[in-house]
């Protein structure tokens, strides 16, 4: 189905047969179901411990193919050093979450030892020219909103007319919008970037600028450096092996106990904190090097104005739109039951 179907068919499942029973409903409040439905749908088809078939991600294959088309395989990166005042600054590293990291589906490591000695622990450095955006809120529309990057108008209303009704309760759909289309040479753009959170933070390959604001004008944000340490060693060769997932409270005296604590063989110890993984090494013995993972991601946003429509895959969408029904039914019953019937909505069936 098109946004524009799924629009046509909530109106059919949800009014009577030959009447306007509910026809008040705006087309910003059917996006606005339709995408609390499609997150149900993919926390619900991801765990198998909030649906009643207690069946989760690629436990049958209707699972598989209920979010295949938000699988992302293989993406990996370096694992960085921490800063020095980091109690386990010495035998951890972390990985950086991508940006539109959801939900694990799996993960592993690529270890750098020497089966039958010691190596030599050393670290390098990479740097990245970073623009950390703010995108000021509206004081009535988005009308004469605009992006220049490199001096050259990029993003405004005459390229994306739908921005012109948005206001600022509009803003987390126009930062989609833009993370969606906006493109430049040598520019790459995210909502965070490792350890760095903005409403946009354009990443270049060399100095630039991007110029934000209304109308005439703007604020500019030049690009900065910013560093990461990551390690290298030498003395050894390359392992891929699969991690090992600790509690927070677990992990450091499992690393006590000297049958159990973090190895190449057993597999290097992790823990998840905020939007990064960290990986715990024995200095000399090994090191972490890269961590890959496979992931579902964040869908982007059904959205009629922006013609973007569910990215699931065909099959799952009348689902999609019967539990936005249901959503919508339970929402104009205003009675006692009110949140008891909300929890039974929670708890429907596929």
């Amino acid at each position: 189905m098109t946004v524009n179907d799924m629009h046509i068919a909530i109106d059919l499942e949800l009014n009577k047969v030959n009447s306007n029973l509910y026809d008040i409903i705006k087309p910003q409040e059917k996006d606005y179901f339709l995408n609390r439905a499609q997150e149900r749908f993919i926390k619900q088809r991801y765990s198998p411990l909030s649906n009643p078939k207690g069946r989760g991600f690629e436990m049958s294959q209707k699972r598989i193919d209920d979010l295949r088309n938000l699988v992302v395989p293989n993406y990996y990166d370096k694992v960085y050093q921490l800063a020095s005042n980091d109690f386990d600054y010495t035998t951890k590293g972390r990985f950086y979450f991508p940006d539109d990291y959801w939900f694990l589906t799996s993960n592993r490591s690529k270890v750098y030892y020497n089966e039958c000695g010691s190596i030599t622990q050393s670290t390098s450095t990479e740097s990245f020219n970073v623009a950390q955006v703010s995108i000021p809120d509206a004081e009535d529309t988005y009308a004469s909103f605009f992006i220049e990057v490199d001096g050259v108008n990029l993003f405004n209303v005459s390229l994306y007319p739908e921005i012109a009704e948005y206001t600022t309760e509009d803003k987390s759909l126009l930062i989609n919008l833009i993370l969606t289309e906006l493109t430049a040479t040598n520019w790459s753009f995210y909502s965070s970037f490792k350890d760095l959170t903005a409403d946009l933070i354009g990443v270049k390959t060399s100095s630039g600028s991007i110029t934000v604001g209304f109308g005439e004008s703007g604020t500019e944000f030049d690009t900065e450096v910013v560093t990461y340490t990551y390690f290298t060693g030498t003395g050894g060769s390359d392992l891929v092996v699969p991690n090992r997932f600790l509690q927070q409270d677990d992990v450091y005296i499992v690393q006590q106990d000297p049958f159990n604590k973090t190895s190449v063989s057993d597999g290097p110890i992790c823990i998840v904190t905020n939007n990064t993984i960290d990986v715990f090494f024995q200095p000399n013995a090994f090191i972490v090097k890269e961590i890959a993972i496979s992931y579902i991601r964040k869908p982007n946003l059904i959205n009629l104005e922006q013609n973007q429509s569910c990215e699931l895959a065909e099959h799952t969408h009348a689902e999609i739109v019967r539990d936005c029904v249901n959503l919508l039914l339970e929402n104009f019953e205003a009675n006692p039951q009110r949140i008891q019937t909300s929890m039974e909505v929670e708890k429907t069936d596929e």
